[in-house]
């Protein structure tokens, strides 16, 4: 994308200069309006550079780390250039020593810090990137730091939480099914010709066992190549956005998965929304960036359903009522919020309360997916003793 110098006043009446990178020029008047700016001028930059090179990947852990080095920096009073090399000699990061090393040369260029940092989208989100932007603005950059850091912090703990919630049931689903497999195709063929000898007609139990042996060995292989085009498939249709929607739909509608699921989403977006809100970006722009943000198809195209009604001047609580993937204790302290303008601090309560639910839930996910396990395990065990004994009772009956 260009850069885009431009001559505007700012808030507090200062004329200000800088550079702002955009698709076009409409689009930088509008951030700037957003901004509460009056645009003087607008004036496209050449620039040599060419940053859609970069294509670096860092973990998360190091923005982190980052985040909360350059913040600790910048209350103390060290400029943001000294900073960024000091940061660059300690990051033992090769990757992302030379992303700041860019970002470092891009702001002496006469770039925004904002500016340099969307030159690495996979890198730096939107929520950092429009907040920092505000945070420049506003004044305010340290602190805007200190709530991206929180922000990612928290957001870092619960996908944590999320994947050892979904590891425990995954193994024990995995277990079940292995056991089951090796069961009939060890087991069973042991007592097939004794089963055959009386000449009866099978109970269906055993019947579906045999079968189920049959298969395995005489279309294993057959089976394997069926099993791995339809895995295939999955994951394809997963990447795209209908199959990705779909995928978190059926998700969402589990028994005990979909609700630890929902609590996930609404803490994210209590997270997201109270810290663009307390950074200064508009709410319009704050439901922008969480549409990007948000992983959960669904939640996406809800959070896009209630943006189109706040633009129309519904209130922001009225909205997020009227979708059936929110809470009602967050559409309750939204409301409050707005009433008594103090949407930040109901947020913040919101976000920590359903983070503090999340852990619980991962906490106790052993107790909850017991009864599931045991219900299985023992209509497995059923169909097992069944299949083996029916057979040997009508046995017993002919002697």
């Amino acid at each position: 994308m260009p850069n885009y110098k431009y001559k505007a006043v700012n808030p507090e009446g200062n004329t200000v200069e800088s550079i702002l990178m955009a698709p076009d020029e409409r689009e930088v008047k509008r951030q700037l309006l957003e901004m509460k700016m009056v645009v003087i001028s607008v004036k496209e930059v050449k620039s040599g550079k060419k940053t859609d090179q970069f294509k670096l990947s860092v973990k998360d852990n190091v923005v982190l780390h980052f985040t909360k080095q350059l913040y600790t920096l910048l209350k103390a009073g060290v400029p943001i250039v000294t900073s960024l090399r000091a940061l660059k000699e300690q990051t033992p990061d090769e990757n992302f020593k030379s992303v700041i090393e860019f970002i470092h040369q891009d702001i002496e260029g006469g770039s925004k810090f904002s500016d340099a940092l969307s030159q690495f989208p996979k890198i730096f989100p939107s929520i950092y990137v429009n907040s920092v932007k505000i945070g420049e603005v506003s004044g305010t950059l340290e602190e805007t730091l200190l709530y991206i850091h929180e922000y990612m912090s928290s957001d870092s703990q619960m996908r944590k939480d999320v994947k050892k919630a979904f590891r425990y049931p995954m193994f024990v689903f995995i277990g079940i099914i292995g056991a089951f497999v090796v069961f009939t195709t060890t087991v069973i063929p042991n007592f097939i010709p004794m089963f055959k000898s009386t000449g009866n007609e099978l109970p269906l139990p055993t019947k579906i066992l045999m079968g189920i042996y049959y298969l395995f060995s005489d279309y294993g292989l057959l089976m394997l190549l069926v099993i791995a085009v339809i895995i295939t498939a999955v994951v394809l249709a997963v990447r795209t956005p209908k199959g990705k929607y779909q995928l978190d739909y059926l998700l969402l509608k589990l028994p005990i998965m979909g609700e630890f699921i929902k609590k996930v989403n609404v803490s994210r977006f209590a997270k997201l929304f109270f810290t663009m809100n307390k950074t200064g970006i508009s709410i319009t722009r704050a439901f922008e960036i969480m549409q990007q943000t948000m992983e959960n198809q669904v939640y996406n195209k809800e959070l896009g359903v209630i943006a189109d009604k706040i633009s129309r001047g519904e209130k922001i609580a009225d909205s997020i009522a009227q979708s059936p993937y929110f809470t009602s204790l967050l559409v309750e302290m939204t409301s409050i919020g707005e009433k008594s303008g103090s949407l930040d601090d109901m947020l913040y309560s919101v976000s920590e309360y359903y983070n503090r639910e999340v852990a619980d839930t991962v906490a106790n996910m052993t107790s909850l997916i017991e009864p599931v396990v045991t219900v299985i395990m023992g209509g497995m065990i059923l169909l097992l003793a069944l299949a083996m004994f029916m057979p040997m009772w009508e046995m017993m009956d002919i002697m």
